[in-house]
């Protein structure tokens, strides 16, 4: 088996044969959704969530047919002692040692960056969980991946529930934009993001901290990948600061009908107000003129997040799978080899 790494910008075979794999294995790793696009996955693997650095390999058979695959992050400012890895192998691969050899090599680039753990997940029930249990990684936090089904009957429900939760939201406005944030309110934008710290997370996970830059590099991404998304803040009209902000993607070269939930949060100073069901709900009266054919609308939320969960619910998010997290000394990993 050969290993090489490849750059997802330029190499355009390398990166179709990964997202054919990833594809392929849709059925088996994660059936209650559809596959990425390739425009998505080449967002994913040329330029990450935030801007961090990050590696992609690609494993060959001998005559050149592609056995597997990883992307291996190395963030530079926050959790510069851990490694955030996602691996592939294709369905003719698998239970042949591909796998083990893929976490293996990419041990040794962690430890080449001085990381000293590997962090990743894997939906609960796949093969993903069952390889990283049996590799002897530990089980973290756990995520609920909740859909939305759209239409008339959620439709006819949102009157009453935006009218109950403006009973609590007074003092607020609504501000919204498509696609990237204005000038004038990247500062806010950010502080919003770097709310979420204080969201249930991994002991070992640092959260981050947004800034100007950060927030061009994930933005680029969504340029790169070709979504149109949709942005709705509340603003306290007393101070003029953003209070919340909830963000959906659309992925016209995905599967028609989906749209991907990404933020939803409140700043501490303005949570009890049921900020949070106003903006949903806001977001999706406009999602029904904007995007009209969205039928489904998939979100996370850790376990933990009973505050969401519970927003969520009342909206009428049905669980369609679990996703635990796992994390694994590179020194252990580097034994696998």
């Amino acid at each position: 088996m050969r290993v090489e790494q490849f750059d997802p910008r330029t190499d355009e075979e390398r990166l179709r044969a990964c997202h054919e794999m990833v594809v392929a294995a849709q059925p088996d790793d994660d059936p209650n959704v559809p596959p990425p696009s390739l425009p998505m996955v080449r967002g994913w693997l040329a330029y990450g969530f935030g801007g961090d650095p990050q590696q992609c390999w690609l494993a060959t058979a001998a005559a050149g047919t592609p056995l597997g695959c990883y992307v291996l992050q190395l963030p530079e400012r926050e959790n510069r002692r851990n490694g955030f890895v996602q691996l592939w192998v294709a369905g003719g691969s698998r239970r042949r040692g591909v796998g083990t050899a893929l976490l293996a090599h990419a041990a040794g680039q962690a430890s080449l960056a001085e990381r000293g753990l590997l962090m990743g997940g894997a939906r609960i029930g796949a093969a993903g969980a069952a390889f990283a249990t049996a590799v002897g990684a530990t089980a973290g936090l756990q995520e609920a991946r909740r859909i939305l089904d759209v239409g008339p009957a959620l439709h006819a429900r949102l009157p009453g529930l935006r009218a109950s939760a403006e009973q609590d939201a007074g003092g607020y406005s609504l501000r919204r934009w498509p696609g990237l944030t204005p000038d004038e309110l990247v500062g806010a934008v950010c502080d919003l993001y770097s709310a979420l710290q204080d969201a249930p997370h991994d002991p070992a996970y640092e959260s981050v901290v947004w800034d100007p830059d950060r927030l061009a590099a994930a933005e680029h991404r969504s340029v790169i990948q070709g979504t149109r998304d949709y942005s709705v803040a509340a603003i306290h009209d007393q101070t003029g600061d953003m209070a919340a902000l909830t963000q959906v993607a659309v992925d016209p070269a995905g599967e028609p009908g989906w749209a991907y939930q990404q933020i939803t949060a409140v700043t501490r100073a303005h949570r009890g107000h049921r900020l949070g069901m106003l903006l949903k709900v806001a977001m999706l009266e406009w999602l029904a003129t904007a995007e009209p054919q969205i039928r489904q609308i998939q979100t996370f939320n850790a376990v933990p997040n009973e505050h969401m969960i519970a927003v969520n619910a009342a909206l009428g998010h049905r669980v369609s799978d679990y996703f635990q997290s796992f994390e694994l000394p590179v020194e252990t990993a580097l034994k696998l080899a």
